[in-house]
Parts: structure tokens; sequence; C-alpha cells
């Protein structure tokens, strides 16, 4: 990580880890209905553990004062998503080291929707069956699409359950209110 872009303290936690007993789980949908993303800085994902993939995000705190603690920094939003079956990105040469988030959209595929979606793709044979019976397991699945302002893109389609932790600029833990 770059000393001008990350802070040294955000660079150590990506290697060794965040304190994770301290995040809450909820859902992208959730989540969005609480915060924006938009105009906030999208850094890096990360691989975290298999088929759990880690994203970066500095939050932008004028679009969200109240779930930033009316901060004048930019904290840092960690997202964990546990299960992750399938991904997509593409950024332009512009947001190489971050991006601006533009939008984010998310589909949630549960219910009738998700069991007629299972026998299709275990008939057409689109997964393999040993990931079609962790699909199953889950009850539904989630597609988070992310937008930044150039047109580069990030798509996971993913378990329904996110955790969610919220670092200061200077690396303190923040408490996260979802219920604003």
């Amino acid at each position: 990580m770059e000393d001008e872009k990350y802070p040294a303290w955000l660079a150590d936690r990506v290697f060794t880890s965040f304190d994770w007993t301290n995040a809450i789980t909820t859902s992208m949908q959730e989540l969005l209905d609480n915060i924006t993303l938009h105009d906030s800085g999208y850094y890096k994902t990360f691989l975290d553990k298999q088929n759990s993939w880690m994203l970066i995000i500095q939050l932008d705190a004028i679009w969200n004062k109240d779930f930033c603690h009316n901060l004048e920094d930019w904290p840092f939003l960690i997202l964990r998503f546990q299960k992750v079956f399938c991904s997509f990105q593409e950024f332009t040469e512009y947001e190489l080291g971050s991006a601006v988030i533009g939008d984010v959209e998310v589909t949630v595929l549960n219910g009738k929707d998700f069991d007629d979606w299972m026998d299709f793709t275990k008939i057409a044979g689109f997964l393999p069956l040993d990931i079609l019976q962790n699909l199953k397991g889950e009850g539904g699945l989630t597609r988070t699409e992310i937008s930044t302002v150039y047109g580069g893109s990030l798509s996971l389609v993913h378990a329904p359950a996110v955790e969610v932790l919220l670092y200061s600029a200077q690396g303190s833990q923040l408490a996260i209110n979802l219920s604003a």
C-alpha cells in the first residue's frame, strides 16, 4: 500500500486481519438503506480466506454525517462478504489506485425465485454441484454491483450476510448504528 494513499494502520490490519468479533452482520440492502456509498473512495478488494472477499471503502462523511459520527475526516468502511460465488470487475486506467463510487445496486434472489434459479442452474450445468449444494444452504443470493464515476464496476454474487466494520481515519474502531 502506498503511504500517501493508505494509513499505516490500515495496511497492517489488511495483512494481519481486522477484529471481526466487533463487526455487525447485516445485508447489503439494509446497509444501503442507512448510508450511501456515492462519492466514497473504493480502494481495494482483498481475498480474506477461501471464497471470502473484503472491500475497503473510504466512506464519504458529507453524505453520511450521522453514520460517520459527524467526523471531518472520512472513515474507512470495511465490508467482508463471507461467501462469494462469482465476481466480475473492470476498472479504467484512471481508477488503478482508487476509484470514486457513483452508484451501488443490490439484487436479492430468494424464495420461489431462488428455487427456480437453482433448478435452472442445475439443469443448464452453469455451476459445479458442490457450489450448488453450498448455495442451497444459503437459501438465497445477493448480487451487489458497484459502479464508479469513470465507468468501472465490481459485481459480486454472494451469500446474503455481510460483515461490517467502521474505522476512523486514524484507526480507531467506531460504533455502527443502522437504526438511524
